[in-house]
């Protein structure tokens, strides 16, 4: 991981992943049950979760396995227990609700119609990168600091052309020239202008699932900036291209479902390279097994600091918000790494959890 970076101080107001129509549901008595947090070794390996009952677990069990299947390219059509740590219960801000957090087939329809859409602060911009996952390659969100006027475009320049803070990050966009160079939200449809026709073809040693992503990194990305889940129609010179490296997008293009296409849990707070005391609070979305988040504090290999906390919901096509307050006030200055983990009820026959880690600086 990098060290720390500057941050806007906007940035934790943004720090929050809530999502619309978010029913908390009570999973503190279950979790009590379970009073032994899995234990968690080194960076990024996919560790076996805590066991739950494999009757009882077989429905999320299937669902998870469902998720897991790859994000096409061009063969699939375009879419139009606590130890201890500390725990929070479930908390939802609407106001910085994303819609491309949400899952389901895409719409032009508003998704936060009962509320009045909240674009994206100035001075921080959302922005979608690959990352690896149990089940594959996923895509996380990462907020990155700009002060550009033209927000839209700036962040879609980040995600295609940009390089991630988390080194566990990276674009399927190959590394050059930007590829984008214009982006409006046109009534219905979001218009993404490219530098030439020249990606329309997928390059060599490009997957076909590397090539979706690549799109997805566009239309996930945009929705969020724009905070409307419209589809992209991506255009050379003011007029559709009929395929983005061999994805066909002569029609706008939708996102994909969530669980097929997002990571099941990611970190938004603390960001990569923070500078941390005290106490903190920590935030993602995240799908898990009875909405369990576990977490961690690590120096280097060694856990120094764990606990858990609930998400939001769980068990539907789409990421739900998790907030945790974590106490570092007994750690010595340092550097460690924060770490979120979903439960894994399969034993780790479903591939192991999907995590997310971030390094932090103790002060």
């Amino acid at each position: 991981m990098t060290g720390p970076h500057p941050e806007d101080p906007r940035l934790h107001e943004l720090l929050s992943d809530a999502v619309e129509n978010v029913e908390p549901q009570d999973r503190l008595a279950s979790i009590r049950n379970r009073t032994k947090v899995t234990q968690m070794t080194s960076r990024k390996p996919w560790i076996l979760g805590a066991g739950g009952a494999i009757i009882a677990t077989a429905a999320i069990i299937t669902a998870i396995a469902f998720a897991g299947g790859q994000l096409g390219g061009d063969d699939e059509e375009p879419t139009p227990a606590a130890s201890s740590g500390e725990s929070q219960a479930p908390t939802q801000d609407p106001s910085s609700a994303d819609p491309s957090q949400e899952g389901g087939e895409p719409s032009t329809e508003d998704p936060t119609a009962t509320e009045t859409p909240v674009a994206p602060e100035s001075g921080a911009l959302p922005a979608y990168y690959v990352g690896d996952t149990p089940q594959g390659p996923r895509l996380y969100r990462e907020f990155r600091p700009s002060s550009a006027s033209d927000e839209l475009l700036a962040a879609l320049s980040e995600a295609t052309a940009g390089q991630p803070l988390d080194p566990d990050y990276r674009s399927a966009w190959p590394q050059g020239d930007p590829a984008i160079k214009s982006a409006e939200v046109d009534g219905d449809v979001i218009r993404v202008g490219l530098a030439s026709d020249s990606v329309s073809t997928r390059p060599s040693g490009m997957s076909k699932q590397d090539a979706g992503l690549a799109v997805q990194q566009v239309v996930y990305t945009a929705q969020a900036v724009a905070q409307k889940r419209l589809p992209v129609q991506f255009e050379v010179d003011g007029n559709p291209i009929d395929q983005v490296y061999g994805v066909p997008t002569a029609e706008p293009v939708g996102n994909k479902p969530v669980l097929r296409t997002l990571s099941m849990m990611s970190i938004t707070a603390p960001a990569e390279g923070s500078t941390v005391s005290g106490k903190f609070t920590a935030t993602g979305a995240n799908n898990s097994f009875e909405a369990t988040v576990q977490w961690q504090i690590l120096q280097g290999d060694k856990v120094v600091k764990d606990g858990f906390t609930t998400a939001a919901g769980w068990g539907q096509n789409k990421l739900f918000a998790w907030k945790a307050q974590v106490n570092v006030s007994g750690l010595e200055p340092g550097e460690y790494t924060f770490r979120a983990q979903n439960d894994d009820p399969s034993g780790g026959e479903g591939g192991g959890p999907h995590l997310d880690t971030k390094t932090i600086t103790v002060k």
